[in-house]
């Protein structure tokens, strides 16, 4: 496919554009087929948009956080491009001995300090890009152009590796992939309209069903250690509800290794207030300590349940699995799924 002017509805002539929000999906309970949407499957990272220019990349986070000097290995991205200028949008992944995308591997490779990954990095821990969307090429917005089109001409400029890859779809099964995914204990798929335009911001034109129960909340305390265990026994989740309240949804002590636990502690210090951040008191047989809620934590969980004195919903068996530098605390919020059909 060649890139002309007029050769491709919706493309429009313009300069290259800087970080910006990428498009977000809204969950729905089930997954479904449906002609008019192609399936992928939903990789646990780092979100990044790449931004090719002058044969150099830069990456950034979805709240434009750059991470070009956390991942140097992805520096060689333009040279799989047969483009002078462009725009990606991807996952940053830790893929564990199966070839399953691990949030917590990546913790590994990052430790907790952003600032630091460079320092700190494990060697040993190999992350991929995974390539799903084109919305820049050499002097023309795509942004209005198809999203089955951007995918086709994706394709036509990528050359894919072991580090760099195409995040393939599969054409309006959505079922069959979720089956698979669920089998391979995947986290779950996306769904996406096939001639959806993209934008900037969560819309319904692209879908997640979730396999796995993981939730990204915010940490506004933490409880005394029982026993033998050392600083903390667990922190306090919560998540914000639409009046703005920070609501507890639970708190999560395992998940931790010995490093990351003495890590968080000192995190957790730095950040102690007197007050709770909390719009309801916390559940809890030891004693509590409350924090600024400035650090989002990812949680996987069995369940959501409606236990506890204050009635609201407790996510079961939480685990922290690890520090989101990449979700701001405000967008830690209730996501209720859509349910029946997507239309």
């Amino acid at each position: 496919m060649q890139l002309a002017p007029g050769a491709i509805p919706g493309v429009i002539a313009a300069t290259m554009p800087g970080p910006f929000t990428p498009m977000l999906a809204t969950l729905v309970e089930e997954p479904f087929d449906d002609p008019a949407w192609l399936f992928e499957v939903k990789w646990d990272g780092y979100r990044a948009l790449s931004f090719i220019a002058g044969g150099q990349a830069k990456f950034f986070s979805r709240n434009q956080n750059e991470l070009t000097g956390d991942f140097p290995e992805l520096l060689e991205l333009p040279s799989h491009l047969k483009a002078s200028t462009a725009v990606l949008d991807g996952e940053i992944c830790a893929l564990d001995a199966r070839g399953r995308s691990s949030f917590s591997l990546m913790q590994q490779r990052t430790g907790f300090e952003p600032s630091k990954f460079r320092r700190r990095k494990r060697g040993d821990v190999e992350i991929v890009y995974y390539i799903f969307d084109l919305l820049y090429l050499d002097g023309f917005s795509l942004f209005r152009v198809p999203l089955e089109t951007r995918k086709q001409l994706l394709t036509s400029i990528l050359t894919a590796s072991q580090l760099i890859r195409y995040s393939d779809h599969i054409d309006k099964k959505g079922l069959p992939l979720f089956k698979v995914a669920a089998d391979q204990g995947l986290e779950g798929i996306v769904a996406k309209k096939r001639n959806s335009f993209y934008q900037q911001k969560r819309t319904r034109d692209w879908l997640k069903v979730k396999i796995r129960h993981t939730q990204e909340c915010v940490i506004g305390g933490y409880t005394d250690p029982s026993g033998s265990r050392e600083h903390f026994g667990s922190i306090i989740l919560g998540l914000y509800d639409q009046k703005g309240s920070l609501v507890p949804v639970g708190q999560a002590g395992s998940g931790f290794t010995h490093q990351t636990h003495q890590a968080m502690w000192k995190k957790l210090r730095a950040l102690e207030i007197d007050t709770s951040p909390f719009s309801e008191e916390p559940d809890s047989s030891r004693g509590v300590h409350f924090v600024r809620p400035e650090i989002v934590a990812e949680i996987k969980f069995s369940e959501w349940t409606h236990s506890g004195a204050a009635g609201g919903p407790k996510m079961r068996a939480p685990v922290f699995t690890g520090i989101r530098f990449d979700r701001r605390p405000r967008e830690c919020v209730f996501e209720s799924p859509l349910k029946g059909s997507p239309q």
